[in-house]
């Protein structure tokens, strides 16, 4: 279960690596248990202060991995560039991993000063490695004594790993299995590279957990609000992020509002008859029905209700509240994976109605019966009426949006670029709901940190009128629950 799955998709072939087409294997970057993690780290290790030479197939599977091994002298050879190089190009995960990996190595090469020739630090931590890419060393006598050609990329790899073991020793780390063997049989020491987690945990959650005292907590019950100073854990908090206090079986729920920490209210409020199941989403129903905060960013894994509580919101404002007058519902026209419909029949209605399926799916979870038709007579209903609009982020451009709500689901699969268009197009009395799972993205060229929900967060936090939530705990089913912990 712990080992990477080695796959060769014959539909895309990799021109440039027609000799190594092990490099297509990838890893789902998993929420690994602590049992997990324990288990990893028995069978996998490197010793501080080696040095390790890196293959392609390790940077493929995990862009991330130049901070997996502390205290050690990272190597990569220039071929590992070059097969970079020629994968980058593909419209799969594996063309996107090789562009998470050289935009890694490129920032690196900047913090440099323009060259990786010599050995750089990858972090300013006391326990931090260094990088460096290797072009000459490769001990071609070696590989020719021993019958492999130097030409193939593998072969070269394992030469400059050679030529690396003359300075120190020198452990070599690859995912292919068949590189390990001929690397250990020339004397190399071969480990298989084990990613750690998915780093989810890295980006920001939108609210913590911190321990207090009851006197702390009494308090905050009698005044409804403390200064954030008076919780030395709280000083990294934004505005609008919440925090959960703790002191024994005492507990309470609180706001960053104006660095003071505010208790929210005590009876949960309900969107369209839609009641919070958990923090997370009681926190993201505080952002949702809030007239003050005109962004919110929802992030959270499939389950976790992002999608069905931003609609619930929407309909509660605009035809129960009235406080805007439409509801407009914008989604990005990516297929899942690497098929494509092609073109659709019939108008853009018809065109747009597959694309559109997850918003009545959320209408349906609305709807007092779970009734498919109900919920396509209520959507034809508020359409008819004008108070709810059901978009491509396509037509954006050029736009003026006034006293609407406007969702952007999906929003992962969007650039920056994108998300910009849509926020200079937000008018006065608006508010723009963007959700989506930034570890499930199907646009060709997005990552986990450069996609448009991503850097929305760090562009906007600590912004009064912003506010966000990563949800975590998946409540549509104990299936998809399964499915999003463990696949």
């Amino acid at each position: 279960m712990l080992a990477l799955l080695e796959i060769f998709d014959p539909n895309h072939p990799p021109t440039p690596l027609r000799h190594r087409p092990h490099l297509v294997s990838l890893t789902t970057q998993n929420l690994l248990s602590e049992k997990t993690l324990a288990q990893i780290s028995e069978i996998f290790s490197t010793p501080a202060g080696s040095r390790v030479v890196l293959d392609t197939s390790v940077l493929v599977a995990d862009p991330n991995c130049l901070s997996c091994f502390p205290n050690c002298a990272i190597v990569i050879p220039l071929t590992v560039i070059e097969e970079l190089d020629g994968l980058k190009a593909r419209m799969d995960d594996v063309g996107r991993s090789a562009r998470s990996a050289l935009r890694s190595i490129e920032e690196l090469r900047r913090k440099a000063g323009g060259s990786l020739k010599d050995p750089t630090p990858i972090n300013g931590t006391d326990t931090s490695g260094t990088v460096q890419i290797e072009v000459n060393g490769i001990q071609h006598h070696l590989l020719i004594e021993h019958g492999l050609d130097p030409k193939v990329p593998d072969n070269r790899i394992i030469g400059a790993a050679l030529g690396q073991a003359t300075i120190s020793p020198t452990c070599i780390v690859s995912n292919d299995a068949a590189l390990r063997i001929k690397a250990a049989h020339l004397g190399l020491t071969a480990l298989e590279h084990q990613p750690l987690s998915g780093g989810r945990n890295e980006r920001p959650m939108g609210w913590s957990t911190f321990d207090t005292t009851v006197e702390v907590i009494d308090g905050l019950y009698q005044t409804e609000g403390i200064e954030k100073s008076d919780i030395a854990q709280a000083a990294g908090l934004y505005e609008n992020n919440f925090a959960v206090l703790r002191c024994g079986s005492q507990s309470a729920l609180v706001r960053c509002r104006d660095n003071e920490l505010r208790l929210i209210q005590q009876s949960p409020p309900e969107a369209w008859g839609l009641r919070a199941r958990n923090k997370e989403q009681r926190f993201a129903l505080e952002l949702l029905l809030d007239p003050q905060i005109t962004v919110v960013a929802l992030d959270g894994r499939a389950g976790t209700g992002k999608t069905v509580l931003a609609i619930a919101a929407g309909l509660e404002q605009v035809v129960e509240q009235h406080r805007y007058e439409r509801l407009a519902v914008y989604r990005p026209l990516v297929p899942v994976g690497r098929a494509d419909v092609g073109f659709l029949p019939g108008g853009l209605e018809e065109k747009l109605d597959p694309w559109m399926s997850a918003i009545h799916d959320a209408v349906v979870a609305l709807t007092d019966d779970r009734s498919s038709r109900d919920a396509r007579g209520l959507i034809d209903d508020l359409i008819a009426r004008g108070q709810l609009t059901l978009e491509s982020v396509t037509f954006l451009r050029g736009r003026s949006l006034q006293a609407q709500i406007v969702v952007v689901d999906e929003a992962q699969n969007l650039e920056p670029t994108t998300l910009k268009t849509i926020l200079t197009r937000i008018g006065d009395g608006t508010k723009v709901i963007f959700t989506g799972d930034t570890s499930q993205i199907d646009a060709p060229y997005m990552g986990e940190s450069n996609n448009a929900l991503a850097v929305l967060v760090q562009a906007f936090s600590g912004q009064s009128c912003f506010g966000h939530i990563t949800l975590e705990a998946c409540e549509r089913s104990e299936v998809a629950s399964l499915a999003a912990e463990l696949l």
